[in-house]
């Protein structure tokens, strides 16, 4: 009895193996990264437009041309770099499809109603694989719809009265922020403002930059990000922004003003939105290599595998994820594209699923001439 049930766990273990290795040994063939599903709508854009002549049309397609780009890529001034400008004026041999609607309530503050009538705007989508084609070509970042998540943590400030942002208490601001962040492609999430909330931030913790008591109340939404802005009216026609970005144990901190709290709130994340965008999706310099290639271990399952590939294949910047060697618990993945180490770093650490482990460098001398990175599964 015991014999038989040693035989048949043998087997089980073999025929477990063989399963990994022919899925491994088809993961060698090259992969194309999969498009990840976080933000969904970068190759689209809406404008406002005055009427639906071709002359009309086609001036709306080229703006919405560049605001698709910048979020496409993550700069703001893509399109005075690598020729796109005239691109910008042949726009509409990159569209799929567009739409007229008539702006809601919500959207009056980026269309201009006539004779009290609602705006016009125009919906564009672009074809999302000839869009980038035109920037690989030029050598220009793509930053790919997996992007960090961000909780924003906002606070008025108003003849000497302090207060946490609440969406129906300031909808205009709130409005600000939360379409600035849309023309950017970064996912914004705001805090419910719940008794729970409540009870774990005070407008005070925001005003005195209070970091334990910030990133304790945000634990509960499990963001990649943490933005804290403070809006503070300074005099008739003047107000100041105070913002802090959170990334991991980082903070970077930068102050601005306008004339409205929501120019300054949509100033705000326009700045961060630049940020972000020199992390994950950096110009590459002319002295950057062709290919990374990355170590990481702990892959005890055929579903860690599969989890690792497409975490790097949603990575902005990679065009091509291939498996180069396979070791028991481990793979090296060879990632091609316009990716530099740091960019590579920075998107590796969303979603928690891998974390840096120098400890192989040294266990694996043998291969360090070969591998750029170290990483291990969590």
């Amino acid at each position: 009895m015991y014999c038989c049930s040693h035989s048949l766990s043998v087997i089980h273990r073999c025929v477990s193996r063989f399963c990994l290795l022919v899925i491994l040994i088809t993961m060698l063939v090259p992969i194309n990264p999969a498009w990840s599903a976080t933000v969904t709508d970068l190759y689209q854009a809406e404008v406002p437009i005055s009427g639906e002549e071709t002359a009309q049309r086609s001036e709306a397609i080229s703006r919405a041309f560049g605001d698709m780009l910048i979020k496409v890529t993550g700069n703001r001034r893509i399109v005075s770099r690598g020729g796109l400008k005239q691109e910008q004026s042949n726009a509409s041999q990159y569209v799929q499809q567009y739409s007229y609607r008539l702006a809601d309530s919500a959207s009056q503050s980026d269309a201009t109603s006539v004779d009290g009538e609602p705006a016009r705007l125009l919906q564009v989508f672009f074809d999302r694989g000839a869009v980038d084609r035109l920037l690989t070509e030029r050598g220009l970042p793509v930053w790919s719809g997996n992007r960090p998540s961000i909780l924003i943590w906002a606070g008025v400030e108003q003849k000497g009265n302090r207060r946490l942002l609440v969406a129906e208490e300031a909808p205009a601001l709130h409005l600000s922020f939360k379409k600035t962040a849309a023309n950017r492609g970064l996912p914004v999430v705001f805090p419910l403002m719940d008794l729970e909330d409540q009870g774990s931030l005070q407008v005070a913790d925001l005003w005195g930059d209070f970091e334990s008591n910030i990133r304790a109340a945000s634990n509960r939404y499990g963001t990649d990000l943490i933005l804290t802005s403070r809006l503070v009216k300074v005099g008739k026609g003047l107000w100041r922004g105070n913002w802090s970005l959170y990334q991991g144990q980082s903070v970077r901190s930068w102050d601005n003003q306008g004339k409205s709290s929501e120019l300054v709130a949509a100033d705000g994340i326009q700045q961060a939105g630049d940020l972000l965008a020199d992390k994950f999706a950096p110009f590459r310099d002319r002295g950057a290599r062709d290919a990374l290639r990355l170590r990481v271990s702990g892959l005890s399952r055929v579903s860690d595998y599969t989890a690792v590939t497409r975490l790097l294949g949603s990575l902005g910047g990679i065009d091509l994820v291939s498996v180069v060697s396979v070791e028991p618990d481990a793979a090296v993945f060879k990632l091609k594209g316009r990716s530099d180490v740091q960019a590579l770093e920075q998107g590796l650490r969303l979603g928690g699923l891998v974390e840096p482990d120098p400890g192989s460098v040294s266990a694996d001398s043998g291969l360090s001439g070969e591998v750029d990175l170290y990483y291990r599964l969590r």
